[in-house]
């Protein structure tokens, strides 16, 4: 379990990067000239995986685990297969995007792991009985945070 750890924190920031405007959007591209239910059936359909995604604001799966806290901001992206669950979340500011550590702290997640990219790029893991919580966050090029939750069930 434990090395699935690195696995996920840079699977997370790779993607966070992505989506935060550090490189191309890969959900601009995906969503450009194409309606967004007929994209995500064509993702499910190919992967199995639930998908919510249209670059303007989705929404977290409805079996998102209820004991994760979320901060708050526009979903960019979310999905779920089995029991592992990720979403993209902007937020206001990258200090706002960091209360995503405190809320599992103060959920009574405890920290495992943190890696500090950047000044503007941080990623930590949290576990508590039942997850693996791994939360990057990231400054956008417009001032904006970018949150990207990466959740794995705890196996015993």
């Amino acid at each position: 379990m434990r090395r699935t750890v690195p696995a996920i924190t840079v699977l997370s920031l790779g993607l966070a990067l992505t989506l935060s405007g550090c490189f191309a959007n890969p959900l601009d591209q995906l969503t450009e000239g194409l309606v967004e239910g007929g994209v995500e059936q064509i993702i499910e359909d190919q992967t199995g995986v639930d998908v919510d995604v249209d670059g303007t604001g989705a929404s977290l799966p409805d079996s998102w685990p209820a004991d994760v806290p979320t901060v708050g901001g526009t979903v960019q992206f979310s999905a779920a297969t089995a029991d592992i669950y990720t979403a993209a979340i902007e937020t206001p500011s990258v200090a706002a995007g960091e209360a995503a550590y405190t809320d599992l702290l103060d959920a009574g997640f405890t920290q495992v792991a943190e890696f500090q990219v950047s000044d503007d790029a941080s990623s930590r893991t949290f576990e508590n009985a039942t997850w693996t919580v791994n939360v990057v966050v990231a400054a956008n090029a417009d001032g904006t945070g970018q949150v990207q939750y990466t959740i794995t069930p705890i196996t015993q």
